[in-house]
């Protein structure tokens, strides 16, 4: 008599989810972060925490954060973006000279 066949297990295969943190395109650090504020003002900033590089865009609900990144980068290439400099490198600045 035979047996019966046995079923093959399905395999898992993980779902691929989108970055969160991005590479800065002016530093090179890991450091560059999308934030969505929806608050009375929708907008999106996205900024680098080790050089200051930052860039505000409205926001869009279609859009993911991954968008705005190539937006920054867009951005950067054509010279629009301004560094702000943290004000414990100002302080630091002022104590050295």
């Amino acid at each position: 008599m035979g047996r019966r066949r046995k079923r093959s297990r399905p395999r898992l295969v993980p779902k691929r989810k989108l970055p969160t943190v991005f590479q800065c395109p002016a530093c090179g650090a890991t450091a560059v972060s999308v934030s969505v504020l929806k608050g009375k003002e929708k907008k999106v900033i996205v900024t680098c925490a080790n050089c200051g590089l930052r860039g505000e865009y409205e926001y869009n609900q279609y859009l993911h954060p991954v968008d705005y990144f190539s937006r920054f980068l867009d951005d950067y290439e054509a010279g629009k973006l301004t560094v702000i400099s943290k004000q414990g490198d100002e302080n630091n600045a002022e104590n050295e000279g």
